[in-house]
Parts: structure tokens; C-alpha cells; sequence
């Protein structure tokens, strides 16, 4: 296999590790390459050798940041890229850790939308205001994006400005699932390095069991009762709590797919995404319903494999 000799160079060598970690962390685009090296150092190595490359990664990718991106832009985008960048990492490693403790998927993704859910909360408290505050940001990039000469004065069209009306009541909770979201995401490749290595076919075993508590679907079911009465905090949470309930959903589809042993199953997993993404926002809400269905019915003890 060729990733074995350079990963066993690695795992034997800390310091060549730390400092490709670092220098590849700093090139524009591959950056993400080193968080990914972090997460599997972590997996493999625990939480202070993992710590380690973490704070080597964010390092390379704030120099990167700060070297390569000198150009005018919005002060939201340009710290909204850098946060969701340095709390990405900062959790990932955290999840890293709490997969080497043996913490299984189903109860690392509620963990993560628990946070998630927190951060909005304290947000909405501490500045009750946000939404507003949103809205003026997505003004000034909107006014950015139309290019006006200096001194113009923009005014946003009325259905532009209806999407920003809408768009302010989530948007925290957009940075906090993107957050958490790509969190995840570096953590299942770093995983996915992890088992290639030390015991393949485990990641796909790992991720076709995900399934809710009755307490996270009893809370889920409560903040859709919540957000029907038009509470402006759970909107907000909602983007976290749906990030949850369709990552879990789509966990039992992919159960599902591979029950038939059939060797198009990648085709129509394929054609289902295709479905999913045109039919959003009513796919990601099946699929939700479907992971809402599976916390009682346990579908995998119903449907076994063969």
C-alpha cells in the first residue's frame, strides 16, 4: 500500500512530522492536509501528541491566511473564514480525542450538536441583537458584491432584501454548523487514514451505525414544537439540530444501500445524492424524518445483514 511507508515514516519521526505539518498547513489549498495529519496523529498517538500538530496546523493556516490574503474584503468574511478555519481544528482535535477514548459516532454527533446548540445559546444571550446585526453585515456584502463606484450610495432591491431578512434569523446557526460540519468531515478522513492503515473496512462499519437517543429525538421533536410557536433562538439552532438528525439519516441509507450486495450500489448512491441535493430543502428533511423513525424502530435490527 503506498500510504503505509510515509505514514509509519511519520508516526517514528515527530519532528519531521510537526514540521511537514506546519509547512504544508502554510500552502494555500493543500493546507488542509495538515489538520488531516493532526487528526491522525491524534487518532493514533492521543490528545497531547494530537495537540501538538493541531497547534502546528493552525499556525501554517493563519501565516497562510495572513500572507495570501492581503487583498480588500469584508471584515465579516475575513474573520467569519478565519474562525470557522481555527474552531474546525481546535474540535476536531477534541473529537479525535474522544474517538481514541473509544466514544462512538452516535454519541460524538450529539456531543457536537450539544455545543453547537450551547454557542447559539449564548450568542442569542449575551447579544440578543444578532439577527439585526446579520443583517446589516449581509447589506455590506451585498453593496461589496454589486462593485458600486466610491461614495455611491447602494440600495438593496426588495427581494434581495427579503433573503436577508429571511438568512438573518439562521445565520449564526449556518457558522456553527459549518463549523461543526467541517469539523466532522476532517475527523472522518483522518479516521478514514487511521483504519486504512491499522484495520481497513472499519470506518464504513462505523458510519453505517449511527443512531440518535430517544432523548435527542425527544428534544428535536420539542425545538420543532418550539420553532412552530416562532421562537427566534431555536430557528437558529436549526441548522445545527437538522446538521445532526440528516448525518444520522444518512447513515441508515447507506446501511440500507449496502444491504443488497449489489455491485451498482455506488451508482445509486450516487443518484440518490443527485435526488437529495435537488430536492433540498424537502430531501434533508426526509432523511430527517428517517432518522427520527429509526431512534424507535431500530431499522438495522428489523432489516439485518445477510
Amino acid at each position: 500500500m503506498w500510504l503505509q511507508r510515509p505514514t509509519y515514516y511519520l508516526l517514528k519521526n515527530r519532528w519531521q512530522a510537526l514540521a511537514l505539518t506546519l509547512l504544508i498547513s502554510c500552502i494555500p489549498f493543500a493546507g488542509l492536509l495538515g489538520i488531516l495529519l493532526a487528526a491522525f496523529m491524534t487518532l493514533v498517538k492521543g490528545a497531547f501528541e494530537g495537540a501538538l500538530f493541531t497547534i502546528a496546523a493552525t499556525l501554517g493556516y493563519l501565516a497562510s491566511f495572513y500572507l495570501f490574503n492581503q487583498h480588500d474584503s469584508s471584515a465579516l468574511i475575513t474573520w467569519t473564514a478565519v474562525s470557522i478555519g481555527v474552531l474546525s481544528n481546535v474540535l476536531t482535535w477534541a473529537f479525535a480525542v474522544m474517538l481514541f477514548r473509544k466514544t462512538n459516532w452516535s454519541a460524538l454527533l450529539q456531543i457536537a450538536a450539544l455545543l453547537g446548540v450551547l454557542a447559539v445559546s449564548v450568542i442569542h444571550l449575551v447579544y440578543p441583537d444578532v439577527a439585526n446585526w446579520w443583517a446589516t453585515q449581509l447589506e455590506q456584502i451585498q453593496q461589496m458584491a454589486g462593485a458600486l463606484p466610491q461614495g455611491a450610495t447602494a440600495v438593496v432591491p426588495s427581494d434581495q432584501r427579503e433573503v436577508i431578512n429571511i438568512t438573518k434569523q439562521y445565520a449564526t446557526g449556518l457558522v456553527v454548523a459549518a463549523i461543526l460540519f467541517n469539523a466532522i468531515l476532517q475527523l472522518v478522513v483522518g479516521r478514514w487514514w487511521q483504519t486504512l492503515i491499522f484495520a481497513p473496512g472499519r470506518l464504513r462499519n462505523e458510519l453505517q451505525n449511527i443512531r440518535l437517543s430517544s432523548l435527542a429525538g425527544i428534544l428535536f421533536m420539542v425545538s420543532l414544537g418550539l420553532l412552530y410557536w416562532g421562537n427566534r433562538v431555536v430557528l437558529d439552532m436549526m441548522p445545527v439540530l437538522y446538521l445532526l438528525v440528516a448525518v444520522a439519516g444518512l447513515s441508515l441509507v447507506h446501511y440500507l444501500f449496502k444491504l443488497g450486495h449489489s455491485s451498482l450500489t455506488w451508482f445509486w448512491l450516487l443518484l440518490f445524492y443527485v435526488v437529495l441535493i435537488i430536492s433540498t430543502p424537502v430531501g434533508i428533511m426526509l432523511v430527517a424524518i428517517l432518522a427520527l423513525l429509526d431512534i424507535w424502530l431500530d431499522v438495522r435490527k428489523r432489516f439485518k445483514k445477510v
